[in-house]
């Protein structure tokens, strides 16, 4: 399956994505944005235990708009990948 490392832009403002901010942190490197990562990561920091972060891609937002995908037969195949590769490595912690 095709995977990208890298940045998340994680907001817990819905629909914030200015084309602004957009720009911004597209430039700067930031491959995806959603709104679960920075909450995650912060009650790991606060309960001391390790976390990690691995997104499937849903939605697109590019400079045209957005262009909803979520319930397209790629996004489910791609969280499937990640539900199993998560149990693999809680299975082996």
């Amino acid at each position: 399956m095709r995977h990208f490392v890298g940045p998340v832009w994680s907001t817990d403002g819905v629909y914030r994505e200015t084309l602004g901010k957009f720009r911004r942190f597209r430039d700067s490197g930031v491959l995806a944005v959603n709104m679960e990562t920075s909450a995650i990561f912060a009650v790991a920091k606060y309960r001391g235990v390790e976390v990690a972060s691995a997104q499937a891609i849903s939605d697109i937002l590019t400079e045209r708009g957005w262009l909803p995908a979520f319930h397209e037969r790629y996004v489910r195949e791609s969280a499937e990948v990640l539900l199993k590769a998560a149990l693999e490595a809680l299975s082996k912690s």
